[in-house]
């Protein structure tokens, strides 16, 4: 079993850290120079603010929507990021820091010794925001892919309260079943528009083709996927370059 932690919004919320005055607020966060939007917080995003955009286009609708917009502080990032990661690296043997948000665990040496994989990730995520004060989502899976399917139901899917541990095949399905293939963990735009021509317009869909159809119609790295979705195992973390993604 694996589990994928990361933080909401983390560049949002690490602002918030340093003022607290900003919790409930819609904020924004720039790239370098203020270029464009590298990071909005779900109040923003509620308000229309899209990510990505030329800061310039927006400017006039932010200021009149109330929005906080702010000039990245990378270094402030990196030191919250450390911290949160020493957190979320207690409650595993193993860990692997994929970026400077998230965070994998592995718990195939000690999960049949944790009594509920669910308590054990609200207590994470309690734990973190306590030491921290950030908001993280806690999902778990038998795969990378699906700790990552996990972590977006417990962002995204009322009723997990930020924690989600996929453990049964209906479980699974239901969740894939509300999901854009786009959503999936390596599948990009460009694939994600091929498959909608070929009619696969969910997760789910995605997750029943053909293993060898995946791969002479794409490549292996989408048979894998294919294949993690369903449970069976086929990435490793060491394959995973840890780096620090520029949005967040």
């Amino acid at each position: 079993m694996f589990a994928l932690v990361d933080a909401n919004a983390f560049y949002c919320s690490a602002e918030q850290v340093f003022r607290p005055e900003w919790r409930g607020r819609p904020i924004i966060v720039l790239s370098n120079n203020d270029g464009m939007i590298v990071s909005a917080n779900r109040l923003a995003l509620e308000s229309g603010i899209p990510k990505f955009e030329p800061y310039f286009k927006i400017k006039t609708q932010c200021e009149q929507l109330g929005i906080i917009a702010l000039s990245s502080n990378y270094e402030l990032y990196a030191s919250l990021s450390a911290s949160m990661m020493e957190v979320i690296g207690r409650f595993a043997p193993e860990q692997h820091i994929y970026s400077i948000d998230e965070s994998f665990l592995s718990f195939e040496h000690c999960y049949p010794a944790i009594p509920c994989l669910i308590k054990h990730g609200h207590k994470l995520r309690r734990t973190v925001w306590k030491e921290t004060r950030l908001p993280v989502c806690v999902g778990m899976g038998s795969t990378l892919t699906l700790a990552k399917v996990a972590n977006h139901a417990a962002k995204k899917h009322q009723g997990y309260h930020g924690v989600c541990v996929i453990d049964n095949s209906n479980q699974r399905k239901e969740i894939l079943l509300k999901m854009m293939p786009v959503e999936v963990w390596g599948i990009g735009r460009r694939l994600a528009k091929r498959l909608d021509i070929m009619g696969i317009k969910t997760a789910y869909a995605l997750s029943q083709m053909k293993s060898a159809i995946a791969r002479k119609k794409f490549n292996i790295e989408v048979e894998r996927t294919i294949r993690e979705l369903n449970g069976e195992s086929c990435k490793g973390w060491e394959l995973q370059r840890v780096g620090s993604s520029p949005c967040r």
